[in-house]
């Protein structure tokens, strides 16, 4: 779920778009199961619920004495686009800036001379780092391939890069390497450093923090 990504603060409007998603998905789930899927308490599902209900929203439709089946009206399916509307508006925003910021610092890369890096770090960090070199018109950087050290990973690739060993670090062609990861970012660097590679070919764009 969305709520699970702890960069959005669960604000009232996330919260009342979340729950109108998972009752348009699923009209038979239960308040607990709501309450597991957006980060609140059970008995404040229920608040939003009734606020839904009186609203318009939604309707009740009691199976049982336990069991209620939730429908979501036209004013709820009308509600909960214009919430989504917002929410990607936010996030478009956001995933803008982070983009710009990682351009900017890759267009220095690039005017330093590396045009030809290898990457350190198959995750997240260099998935994004690496669609976005995909994507922009102005960065002409080729990441020639991918290092980590994880050896399930060597041999596979991640946005059409290969994976390699740093055992492979001598020998491919290339002019400097970007350590794309952040929580291992120190770790990285000193193997690179123990294995006699040039400190100033080493690309940083997360400050070491000792």
């Amino acid at each position: 779920m969305l709520i699970d990504n702890f960069y959005f603060k669960p604000t009232i409007f996330l919260k009342e778009y979340l729950i109108l998603d998972l009752i348009e998905k699923n009209p038979h789930i239960t308040q607990r199961e709501i309450s597991k899927s957006i980060g609140s308490s059970v008995s404040m599902v229920n608040f939003y619920i009734d606020e839904f209900e009186n609203k318009g929203l939604i309707n009740k439709n009691y199976l049982s004495t336990k069991t209620v089946e939730y429908i979501i009206t036209n004013k709820g399916l009308e509600r909960r686009k214009v919430l989504n509307m917002g929410y990607l508006n936010a996030t478009q925003v956001l995933y803008n800036s982070a983009k710009l910021n990682i351009e900017q610092f890759l267009k220095q890369v690039e005017e330093k001379g590396f045009l030809n890096v290898l990457f350190y770090g198959a995750g997240e960090v260099c998935e994004i780092m690496l669609n976005t070199i995909k994507s922009s018109r102005n960065i002409n950087i080729n990441v020639v391939a991918i290092i980590d050290d994880d050896v399930e990973k060597i041999g596979n690739k991640l946005v059409d890069t290969p994976i390699v060993s740093i055992d492979d670090l001598y020998k491919i062609k290339h002019e400097g390497i970007l350590i794309s990861s952040f929580t291992n970012n120190e770790i990285i660097y000193k193997k690179l450093i123990n294995r006699k590679y040039p400190n100033n070919n080493i690309l940083q764009f997360f400050t070491l923090l000792n």
